[in-house]
């Protein structure tokens, strides 16, 4: 079986950034636009040779519609 890994998450990624795509990389967020193609273009540009993890934030509108 393939070892999964969780990114770090900042904490304040889900004040900052409601219902954008994020690319995460080291913990810090290096782009957040509302398409998630985008975000991985920018982070690859400038993090050629990082992991990137990205991530939908949801809006505090869709909190309830969670599970």
């Amino acid at each position: 079986m393939a070892e999964v890994k969780i990114p770090k998450i900042p904490k304040t990624l889900f004040k900052r950034y409601p219902g954008k795509r994020v690319a995460i990389v080291n913990g810090r967020v290096v782009a957040a636009t509302d398409n998630i193609a985008t975000s991985l273009r920018i982070a690859e540009e400038k993090y050629p040779d990082k992991e990137i993890s990205l991530f939908a934030v949801p809006r505090k509108e869709d909190k309830n519609l969670l599970i």
